[in-house]
């Protein structure tokens, strides 16, 4: 139930805090050295917050940059950085599947093409077969 309080205690206090007028009468009764001391406090807290971000933004930019440097030295030692990624995460690099050899081949207006057989069927083939009362088989590449 305190930490409830508290919260609520904070939450009162930055509605004042962010609010021109709110925060003018809550500090009235303040003296001018009182408010010059506040902002005094107030300038240096903005001030150290900024080194913060600043040195952080500093830190990233280095991060960065460096990260680039590693994927361009990668890339130029024929290193997939997105197996290298891999490889962090998992501890090991999948094997990319050569690609199948073609098993069919059909003509695509002036132009021959091959069809491993697997997924999505041409349209020319799936036309051939529906229009033409040809079959799958008549498209096989004889070796």
């Amino acid at each position: 139930m305190h930490c409830h309080k508290e919260i609520v205690n904070m939450s009162s206090f930055l509605k004042t805090f962010l609010n021109v007028r709110s925060l003018n009468a809550a500090t009235r009764d303040l003296s001018i050295e009182q408010l010059e001391s506040t902002l005094q406090k107030l300038g240096k807290i903005v001030e150290d917050r900024k080194e913060v971000v600043l040195a952080g933004e500093k830190l990233l930019e280095a991060k960065l940059a460096k990260m680039k440097e590693f994927k361009d030295l990668m890339e130029e030692d024929g290193i997939d950085p997105f197996e290298f990624a891999e490889l962090c995460s998992t501890g090991n690099v999948k094997q990319k599947n050569s690609p199948l050899p073609p098993k069919y081949e059909y003509m695509d207006g002036a132009e021959l093409k091959t069809w491993s057989g697997y997924g999505r069927t041409p349209e020319v083939i799936k036309n051939a077969i529906k229009n033409e009362g040809k079959s799958k088989e008549s498209f096989l590449i004889e070796r």
